[in-house]
Parts: C-alpha cells; structure tokens; sequence
C-alpha cells in the first residue's frame, strides 16, 4: 500500500495584503491535492489584511477542505504559530502565498517523513541540487550574510533557514510551535533553535525556488529586525524560554 494513503496534510498559507496572488496559489493548490491519495486541508491564516484579499478567498471557502483563520496584524511568525496549532494533519506543511516552490515538492516532504522518517523538513535554495531563478543579486547577498550571522551566534546545521516552505509531523509541531515566541519574519530561526533542542531529526531538501517581485520581505528593514530577533532568541534561550 502507498505510504501515503493514511497520511492527512494540512497545509498552512500565512497571508497578508496577498490578493493579487492566493486565488492562484489555491487553485494550484487545490488542483494537485484532489489528485493525491491523501487527505489533506488548507488553512489560510490572514495576517490582518487590508487589501481585498479576504473577498478573494471567500470563493474558495465553498471547498470543506479550506479553511480562513483571520487574525489581527501580528506578523507572519504569528500567522504560521496559529495555523500550525490549529491543523488537523499528520504532516502540516508551511507555505509562502506566492507558491514560490513548484507544488510537485511537497510529495518530497511527504517522503522524506513518512520513508525517510524525519520530524523536521526545511526546503533549501541553497543545499546542493537546489535552484534558485529570478532572485536580486542584493538580496542573495543578504541572506548570505544572515546565514553566516545564524551559522556562528545560534546554530550551524542548516545553509538555508528563511525559506518559506518547511514541513513537520504533528508530535514535531505540538512541541515546537506552543514555544514559539517571535511573531515576524526571525521565527524561522527560532523554530528551527526549538527543534534542535527538542532533537528532533531534521532534513534539508532541495527544491527549486522562483523569486516573486512582489515579495513582502523589505531585504534592509526586516534584515535589520531579523538580526535584532537572533539576539532575543539567544537570551530567550538563556532564560530558558525554550524548555517544555
């Protein structure tokens, strides 16, 4: 029998000011799902939006398998902490609303849990047999630099700890995401701290990443804010903030 045909899915969508792009990324969505052998849901965590993104889910709400979480503007940290903690699935896998990954690769993060039995899935743009289209030079730049930043004050496993598509099983979730403290864009960081510590096993997985130009990361205000967010991870870890 395929490893798959128990397994339920959730996927979660953080949005914010995403109307121009999550009916796309729902159909394509929708689309491979229903193909699968699996069950699975989506979960869209609105991020206190203030364009039309709202009346552009509405529509998409007629599927029982999608559902809306609206939230006041926190942050995408916090949108992703209630909507992990708010699944049903098995395996919950994050999302970016850009749908910046080609959606074939989440049967990988669905292998590498169910056969290859890790808790933890990060999607990589920068492990080996990773590719990478479209992206500033600037911003690659950025990143690096960060990743350096992260490699050297917290934590060395990873060569890729900000990409917006990761995967955990719920055991894996139900402990990492009650800790989370961090609400923007540095809880990537922080989830991945937690998981370590937990011991979890964690797998980074290439995948091919396409660069939107409507990108909500501002790469010099939130790199700023970022970096700020190491420190308090580092202290939070201190105070142990990060114990269960």
């Amino acid at each position: 029998m395929n490893s798959t045909s128990h397994t339920h899915i959730s996927v979660i969508i953080p949005v914010y000011n995403e109307q121009s792009r999550i009916g796309k990324t729902l159909t394509i969505l929708v689309n491979y799902l229903s193909l699968q052998d699996y069950l699975w849901e989506i979960v869209i965590v609105n991020d206190g939006s203030e364009d039309n993104t709202i009346n552009t889910v509405i529509p998409h709400l007629e599927n029982p398998r999608i559902k809306l979480i609206n939230l006041p503007h926190s942050g995408k940290g916090s949108a992703i902490k209630q909507g992990m903690l708010s699944a049903l699935g098995t395996i919950r896998i994050m999302c970016d609303a850009d749908m910046a990954m080609p959606v074939e690769h989440i049967d990988e993060f669905i292998f590498e849990i169910n056969d290859n039995k890790n808790d933890v899935v990060i999607g990589s743009r920068q492990i080996y047999g990773s590719k990478r289209f479209n992206e500033p030079g600037f911003r690659h730049l950025i990143g690096r630099i960060y990743n350096f930043w992260i490699k050297l004050f917290l934590i060395s496993d990873f060569l890729d700890t900000q990409c917006g598509f990761k995967a955990f099983t719920k055991d894996a979730a139900d402990k990492i995401f009650p800790l989370q403290q961090l609400e923007g864009f540095g809880f990537d960081v922080e989830i991945l701290v937690i998981a370590h510590m937990n011991k979890l096993k964690t797998k980074e997985l290439p995948i091919e990443w396409y660069h939107n130009e409507d990108s909500k990361v501002n790469p010099i205000h939130d790199s700023i804010k970022m970096f700020v967010d190491t420190i308090k991870i580092k202290i939070g870890i201190y105070r142990g903030k990060y114990d269960h």
